[in-house]
């Protein structure tokens, strides 16, 4: 198992959780809310690591725009 949490300077938390290949999530929190979230319990299209991490760069930078 993996994880890794990194604080950025605004206080946006970004979260990663690798179990297995089969049980993953990708986070994104402000405070204490949720503002992104992809997991393989969501169903999220994986075709790459490449593709997963643009689309999870994306879906913050949209959310953050929106705060």
């Amino acid at each position: 198992m993996f994880e890794e949490r990194a604080v950025l300077a605004d206080g946006v938390q970004l979260e990663l959780a690798l179990r297995s290949p089969s049980d993953w999530r990708l986070a994104c929190r402000k405070g204490n809310r949720l503002l992104v979230e992809f997991s393989s319990a969501r169903r999220h299209a994986f075709t790459s690591v490449e593709k997963l991490r643009y689309d999870f760069e994306r879906a913050v930078a949209d959310a953050l725009r929106q705060d």
